[in-house]
């Protein structure tokens, strides 16, 4: 039995993890494209803006041979699409610009929320190999540390400087300090779960980093 076990042992593959060639440069640029998107935001109709980020993504995965990309953004795309569905069916949107709309569907949240998980995600990603002996919990961690600083950051900049305002909830009072997320206690609760939801989702999922290449080898 013994010799069985160490047979098996000796075919046992050992797993190494390759760094895309272009890991450091790519840390770069994603930073740079994510920051440059916002700043569009001061010139642009936002939810333009926002429209033109999801559609670049496509090109953008392809050009960085960064494939597995996409089953990050679908995740982000069903995470928003379920949220902006069930706020659409309470009510909880209606802003004071007139921002692309169907049906009560309202794209401005959707696209904010699906490109903002997914570039969280992307960040994130040059750093989580980082962390892949830790714990589930110490990775979320450091995603819902990430998540809470871009959220305020855009939630604030979009109130008090682009003047976006969500005029069915207007009246609730905002987050302390930043005074933004004017909403009730459960809509605010919710818009800082969303980011949790989607890591877990991706994780549970076991969807791979795009940054790093897995090879097996054979002893």
């Amino acid at each position: 039995m013994k010799s069985l076990v160490k047979e098996v042992e000796k075919i046992k593959p050992k797993v190494k993890y390759e760094f895309h060639k272009w890991k450091r440069q790519l840390s770069i640029v994603d930073l740079i494209i994510f920051i440059g998107f916002f700043l569009l935001l001061s010139f642009l109709r936002i939810d333009y803006v926002l429209l033109a980020a999801f559609i670049f993504i496509f090109p953008y995965a392809i050009l960085t041979k960064r494939k597995l990309l996409f089953n990050h953004l679908l995740f982000a795309v069903i995470v928003a699409f379920i949220w902006v569905v069930v706020a659409a069916f309470l009510g909880a949107y209606e802003y004071n610009s007139n921002f692309l709309a169907v049906a009560g569907f309202n794209f401005l949240p959707f696209f904010a929320w699906t490109t903002g998980l997914f570039g969280v995600y992307i960040i994130y990603s040059h750093y989580e190999y980082r962390l892949k002996k830790h714990t589930y919990f110490r990775r979320l961690f450091l995603f819902f540390l990430f998540f809470i600083v871009v959220l305020i950051a855009f939630e604030t900049i979009g109130y008090h400087v682009f003047n976006i305002q969500n005029t069915v909830k207007a009246n609730y009072p905002g987050l302390p300090i930043c005074d933004c997320i004017h909403a009730p206690r459960w809509m605010q609760t919710t818009y800082f779960l969303l980011g949790p939801i989607y890591f877990s989702l991706c994780y549970l999922f076991k969807l791979e980093n795009p940054n790093v290449k897995i090879i097996k080898l054979f002893k």
